[in-house]
């Protein structure tokens, strides 16, 4: 039903992946508010983790600060941040990547939704750039990648390879049998570390959503849009 980070429990956080596996617990979609709360309580009961924090998410780099009881934000996010022990984060994620980050010394934490769009606005980058204000030392940081769509099954049209490639510092597209792939967990790791994270502090989880069979995911691109989500949390006990 979920996987741990094992970097991130491995430094004092609780961080966790969901999947698809283990029956109506795993939709964190927001179209049934009775099913996805109910679903909630379930996996906080499992995990002891609080009940999470969560926004609109809209392919952009806006941040919400988060505090206290989680509950859905009525407000446009896809990067929460927290800085007080016991504040669960949580984004949603059906292909996009699903990046949780914490300095657990300085106790600040971050949980950020990046699809190809929040890739190009370097919402990652900029989430370490805010945890830095609020505190954090960006050698301290720790990041864990969660399950997205993998680079064997990420299809996409040119110019968005070239806004990827552009938002890195290395290359993260690539032409087969003529058509065109990228790599959004590369492009993520990339602006990490140009942002000054350590690579070993780094964690991704290598799972494709789209056609990893054992767990199996939700996936956009695989099944049209209809679909449920994962949801990915991380919170400082």
């Amino acid at each position: 039903m979920f996987d741990v980070s094992r970097l991130l429990q491995k430094h004092g956080v609780q961080a966790v992946f969901t999947n698809r596996e283990g029956g109506a617990i795993t939709d964190f979609s927001l179209l049934d508010e009775d099913k996805l709360a109910h679903n909630i309580q379930l996996l906080c009961h499992q995990t002891h983790i609080s009940t999470p924090h969560q926004a609109i998410q809209v392919h952009k780099d806006e941040v919400l600060h988060c505090s206290g009881l989680g509950y859905i934000h009525q407000q446009e996010a896809d990067i929460l941040l927290a800085t007080e022990r016991g504040v669960a984060l949580a984004v949603r994620t059906a292909d996009c990547v699903p990046i949780l980050l914490a300095d657990e010394q300085a106790g600040v934490i971050s949980a950020v939704h990046a699809g190809w769009k929040g890739t190009v606005a370097q919402a990652v980058l900029k989430a370490v750039q805010v945890m830095c204000a609020h505190g954090a030392h960006v050698e301290k940081i720790v990041a864990s990648l969660g399950p997205c769509i993998g680079s064997c099954c990420f299809v996409v049209h040119a110019d968005v390879a070239q806004k990827l490639d552009d938002a890195c510092q290395q290359r993260v597209s690539f032409y087969r049998n003529g058509f065109c792939f990228a790599d959004l967990a590369l492009a993520n790791q990339d602006q990490l570390l140009s942002a000054g994270v350590r690579p070993e502090n780094i964690e991704t989880l290598p799972h494709c959503t789209a056609c990893h069979l054992d767990p199996s995911y939700y996936s956009f691109r695989r099944d049209k849009g209809d679909t449920g989500r994962q949801l990915s949390i991380v919170m400082l006990a």
